[in-house]
């Protein structure tokens, strides 16, 4: 928590610090917040007499042992488990409620400390029992194997039985053993409205004051806990002991951002109050950059190289020009021979040359022989040709061309002797070669008729047996329970209202007429059926994915002898 919401509590006077991480005890019920629904549900409970097993499902330190033990105030007589005893762990549990319930003389058998046990509840009136069980440090894997066990005599009590469990432990439990529990929402955390009434109830035990906790308390209160009802009062708890000067996690950290001498970040207030405006790029650029004259006198003290930068530029050398050689003229051998043609003449008549200077109407400046400009050449125009003459005088021109492959390679084999002899061709148009012997065709071989096969019996003798088969083929028997006569006589008005549907019809959880009548969904449904399939009263089968259920062969003449009016 920050030093100035510390500083703004302004707490009252107090006698103790009223903020404790225990459990709320039953004397203590007043101080319990932020479950007022769950706590009207189950105070309906016990009032109306209706006994279920069920599970207050919640993660550590969201108050579930709080609620248990306020929960104990309203029962008459509640009997709750926090011990998790080692050994036999069902069997004990089982001895320490029967001592409980009846009395210490303990049965040496298991069946009569049960039937002793649903006897002395079965006879009183008035509100149910609390029978809670809270291991919060047991795994879920060991708690399911106790309840496996404890489940089917716990059902058969007239008592309010709750089990408490964190989501955890409830995963490793199987489907079944959790359709016998009704499972409560999980507990939520706390909100501002639900510390403020938390603030209000504990001040006021230990204060005539009233406190009303500043609003940036409860929101920082929630930045650090989250809203866990267990961390908020342990929150609590060490503020108001570092406001009293106690040491706490609060006040060595403030101890320890005082010892540090750390100077306030005055930032903002050495930053001009306006910005001024930008000049000009232009004005910055110019003032910004040295006059000629400066930067002439730099480059004259910089050291001399001895490299002369002062190159003059290569000119291009022309090259003589190759005499040329002399033309070989052909000498007629034949005397008295003439050409069978001859070429037509050639020879331009010479015409005098116009006279130029009356056209451009002035005299016309002639070049004198070799004085004449060198032609355009590009700037290594000579050395290309002088290295291009150097490669053919080396024989390079030739090396470093690639050499031809393929079909320009080629050259006929000598080897190969073809007859000089012309084929005879009988038509211009097409021609036929035709050798003087080819092997004659063999004839393919004639297949292999299929033997025939005898039929190992006769058709119409097989088909009688497959369907006598299938006549004698004994149905699939409906999963069934013996028959449990203690169950049949302590039905309720649910349980009946299925008994008397499924005597009509086969009917199933999900069927919607019976969960309109009853009232209740289809977990909650399929909770009873299990429990009369288990009782023997119903009988099960399954059709695809669909669990059908029906009155049982063994209930139905229980029925019909006249022990039950159906």
């Amino acid at each position: 928590m920050s030093k100035s919401v510390a500083n703004a509590l302004h707490l009252p006077h107090m006698r103790a610090n009223p903020f404790s991480p225990r459990p709320i005890e039953s004397s203590d019920y007043a101080l319990l917040v932020g479950r007022t629904e769950l706590m009207s549900n189950l105070r309906h409970h016990l009032r109306f007499g209706s006994p279920r097993l069920m599970i207050l499902l919640g993660e550590r330190g969201t108050g579930r042992t709080s609620v248990l033990q306020t929960l104990g105030n309203l029962s008459p007589t509640p009997y709750s488990f926090s011990y998790y005893p080692e050994g036999e762990t069902s069997n004990i549990l089982l001895h320490e409620l029967y001592c409980l319930i009846v009395g210490y003389d303990v049965p040496p058998s298991t069946n009569p400390l049960v039937e002793e046990m649903v006897a002395s509840l079965e006879g009183k009136s008035g509100d149910l029992p609390l029978i809670s069980f809270d291991f919060p440090n047991v795994g879920g894997a060991d708690l399911a194997q106790v309840f496996e066990r404890l489940t089917s005599v716990l059902r058969r009590l007239r008592a309010l039985v709750i089990v408490a469990l964190t989501p955890a432990q409830l995963s490793a439990w199987p489907d079944d053993l959790q359709n016998e529990y009704d499972i409560t929402e999980p507990l939520e955390d706390f909100n501002s409205a639900s510390i403020r009434a938390l603030i209000d109830k504990r001040i006021s035990q230990v204060s005539n004051e009233g406190w009303s906790a500043p609003q940036s308390v409860i929101e920082d209160t929630i930045a650090h806990t989250g809203g866990r009802p267990l961390q908020v009062v342990k929150h609590f708890r060490d503020l108001i002991d570092a406001e009293k000067g106690a040491s706490t996690a609060f006040s060595r950290k403030q101890e320890m951002i005082q010892s540090m001498d750390l100077e306030p970040n005055d930032a903002k207030n050495r930053m001009a109050s306006q910005v001024e405006p930008l000049e000009s790029l232009v004005d910055e650029s110019e003032e910004m950059t040295p006059p000629i004259e400066d930067l002439e006198a730099e480059v004259q003290h910089e050291p001399e190289d001895d490299f002369h930068w002062d190159v003059s530029e290569i000119k291009p050398e022309l090259e003589e020009d190759f005499p040329e050689e002399p033309v070989e003229e052909p000498v007629n051998d034949g005397e008295g021979t003439s050409p069978e043609f001859e070429l037509p003449s050639l020879e331009v008549d010479q015409t005098d040359e116009p006279d130029l200077s009356k056209a451009l109407g002035g005299a016309v400046l002639q070049m004198e022989p070799g004085t004449e400009p060198p032609p355009p050449v590009s700037a290594f125009g000579g050395l290309t040709d002088r290295q291009r003459t150097a490669k053919v005088e080396i024989g390079l021109d030739n090396a470093l061309r690639p050499k031809a492959s393929g079909p320009m390679t080629a050259k006929p084999d000598t080897s190969m002797h073809f007859s000089p002899e012309e084929p005879e061709i009988d038509s211009m148009e097409t021609t036929y070669w035709v050798a003087d012997s080819l092997p004659e065709p063999q004839p393919e071989p004639e297949p292999e008729p299929a033997p025939v096969q005898t039929p190992v019996m006769d058709p119409l003798a097989a088909k009688s047996i497959g369907e006598n088969l299938r006549k004698d083929k004994p149905k699939p028997a409906a999963s069934t329970f013996p028959l449990d006569f203690e169950k049949v006589s302590s039905l309720n008005d649910s349980e009946i209202s299925i008994v008397e549907a499924s005597i009509a019809r086969e009917v199933s959880p999900s069927d919607a007429a019976l969960q309109a009548y009853l009232a209740v969904g289809r977990p909650r449904l399929s909770q009873i059926f299990n429990g009369l399939h288990k009782a023997g009263i119903l009988s099960v089968r399954k059709k695809g994915r669909t669990r059908l259920f029906r009155i049982s062969d063994q209930a139905k003449a229980h029925f019909t002898d006249g022990h039950m009016e159906v």
